[in-house]
């Protein structure tokens, strides 16, 4: 039979109450001398095997200490940059005692039962949320956090600086001579936020120097038939809105017998491990997604325990942004002369 709370009490000759509070860690305030004693108890629990009981611990103090994770695409989650993202906030999470419980929203319905039926304590999401949930978070009271996402004002959020990202990128581009730039967005990218965010940080650049932006949303093969075009109409270097665009456009480059730097000078975005390693190794815009996570679960644990996240002390949720920075490797040369 498992050791409880009341064994470890009886050999440490204290109240089941103490043992239960030195348990969860809540010894703050306690007398030196107290510390002896915590430190025999957790030594007791540690000799009797004692393992605590999550359902009794989340019974009395009206919490699960599980953290949903609100999602309607399962690309949304594994995809990208965002697993990244998931390791911060599990690991984050797990320092203050939550989990994170998966909850795909679709028709099923089962995520009402998770979510509005007392299995989270709080809420996070990657993405724009459906009104009718978004709803029925806020009726329910639940705090939700927003992790690389700012689509919704009621709730605070972390995203990464997208437009200094691009402005950044775009001024290499300059500096290296290149005055036809573009910025490619592929068809299937989902809306998002980090769409216009980094369209903007490009076009600034541009216009500050007198450069007229070109902007393409579209497939590949489209995409591709723009830059094996002989008509000199075409850029010399390409902007991509992530790194999946890069590797589509570079191998695309080299099916064409075209080169990169030499034909085009190419720049994506996200810093995927792998993208280090093409030929030539691209240079990208780099932003710590793992830390994206770590203060997404910060602020979700302040939410949950009452604490402020205000931006200015004036009500409106907390905005947290992650900076960008520019690595460049070998995809980026100056022009070609002709």
């Amino acid at each position: 039979m498992p050791a409880t709370i009341y064994d470890i009490a009886r050999q440490a000759g204290v109240s089941s109450s103490t043992v239960a509070r030195v348990l969860r860690g809540d010894t703050k305030g306690d007398r030196r001398d107290s510390a002896a004693r915590a430190a025999r108890i957790r030594e007791i629990a540690n000799s009797l095997g004692y393992r605590p009981n999550m359902r009794a611990r989340a019974f009395s103090e009206q919490r699960t200490k599980g953290v949903g994770l609100l999602y309607t695409d399962d690309a949304w989650v594994f995809e990208g940059v965002n697993d990244q993202v998931l390791q911060g906030l599990v690991q984050e999470l797990r320092k203050h005692g939550h989990h994170l419980v998966l909850t795909p929203v679709d028709d099923s319905g089962d995520w009402e039962e998770l979510v509005l039926g007392g299995h989270v304590d709080g809420c996070v999401t990657f993405q724009f949320l459906p009104e009718r949930v978004r709803s029925s978070v806020r009726e329910a009271g639940l705090p939700c956090v927003l992790l690389g996402d700012n689509s919704d004002p009621d709730w605070p959020h972390i995203v990464v600086d997208d437009p200094a990202g691009a402005y950044m990128a775009t001024r290499h581009l300059i500096g290296l001579g290149h005055r036809r730039i573009g910025m490619y967005v592929h068809n299937t990218i989902k809306p998002h936020c980090s769409i216009a965010e980094r369209r903007q940080g490009f076009e600034a650049a541009m216009r500050e120097e007198g450069l007229e932006p070109m902007f393409w949303h579209c497939g590949e093969d489209e995409m591709i038939a723009i830059l094996a075009g002989g008509n000199g109409k075409r850029p010399t270097a390409l902007i991509c809105y992530c790194d999946l665009e890069a590797t589509l456009i570079s191998y695309a480059m080299w099916q064409y017998g075209l080169k990169i730097p030499q034909d085009l000078s190419l720049i994506g975005f996200n810093e995927k491990f792998a993208t280090r390693y093409m030929t030539p190794p691209l240079t990208t815009v780099a932003f710590d997604a793992h830390e994206i996570g770590t203060l997404g679960a910060q602020m979700i644990i302040r939410r949950l325990t009452g604490q402020s996240v205000d931006g200015n002390g004036d009500g409106r949720p907390k905005g947290l942004k992650v900076k960008t920075q520019l690595i460049v490797r070998g995809s980026t040369a100056p022009p070609p002369k002709s």
